[in-house]
């Protein structure tokens, strides 16, 4: 790691564990970001209240497959349930994070899964999640969890769907600012990991000059085996930056969160399908 890449500063790396296929992939990720950041990964598991307190309720039922029979849900059987789940997510931890001699730790909490989630992660420097949390979904594809990861966390978040992984090439809007460069960074370390290739937007009406835009580039990724080029955008909204990535092929996008409004950032989750790095 050069002198550059220690303001990454990335030591912890926080997933969000459930059932779900979305989760298997942001773990796959956690762990890939981990081994190439040198860093450790804490996979947590919430047991969301909100299932216990519904299945208290008189008109609870649990179908039960393949006789299609109805038995009567009770807390306690969603309790085993949750656990069985947490078992489950921590086998998938550790299977895939100890072939590849990467540090871990698991922990289940309860509570209300997004609060609890950006509570338990508050001193992570990453946070991974699923884009969703069931494999159909009603309404937009990005789940509330994930909305309220990729809007309300301290540190950056990666957003990924399920069966999706990151690979090039590697996208990441600049416009000159101190948190541009800090999501350049990460981009760079992505697009070494993934073949050397990175495609850099740069939103109309940024403040930095096409040749300040080459100086800087060069002084970024100078002395590294990576194919840089850049694109200037027509517009400086989140519908320019999907447009974007759409017409580079984006394989992984790294946005700034400061560059975006919070209505700006549940648009970009559900306009483009590759997986999202949003950087604090």
């Amino acid at each position: 790691m050069d002198e550059q890449e220690e303001g990454l500063k990335i030591r912890l790396v926080v997933v969000a564990l459930d059932a779900s296929h979305h989760s298997l992939a942001a773990l796959r990720a956690a762990a890939e970001l981990a081994s190439s950041l040198e860093a450790e990964v804490l996979g947590l598991f919430v047991e969301d209240v909100n299932l216990l307190h519904a299945a208290g309720l008189p008109m609870a039922r649990e179908l039960r497959f393949p006789f299609a029979r109805h038995a009567q849900m009770t807390p306690q059987r969603m309790k085993r349930q949750l656990r069985a789940q947490a078992l489950q997510a921590r086998r998938a931890l550790s299977s895939i994070c100890e072939p590849q001699g990467i540090e871990w730790s698991f922990k289940v909490v309860r509570g209300r899964v997004s609060s609890k989630l950006l509570e338990e992660a508050a001193k992570a420097d990453l946070l991974c999640v699923g884009r969703a949390s069931r494999p159909v979904m009603q309404g937009p594809r990005t789940g509330s969890t994930a909305r309220a990861a990729a809007v309300r966390a301290q540190q950056s978040v990666l957003v990924i769907s399920q069966e999706a992984r990151i690979q090039a090439p590697v996208v990441a809007t600049y416009d000159g600012s101190p948190e541009a460069d800090e999501a350049l960074l990460l981009a760079r370390r992505l697009a070494i990991e993934t073949g050397g290739f990175i495609s850099i937007l740069v939103p109309a009406g940024s403040s930095i000059s096409p040749e300040e835009l080459q100086e800087r580039l060069a002084d970024r990724f100078g002395g590294k085996d990576i194919v840089v080029r850049y694109r200037e955008l027509a517009g400086s909204g989140v519908m320019s930056i999907i447009r974007g990535a759409q017409m580079e092929g984006c394989g992984t996008l790294v946005v700034s969160r400061a560059s975006l409004l919070q209505e700006e950032i549940s648009k970009l989750l559900d306009g483009v399908e590759c997986p999202v790095v949003l950087t604090k």
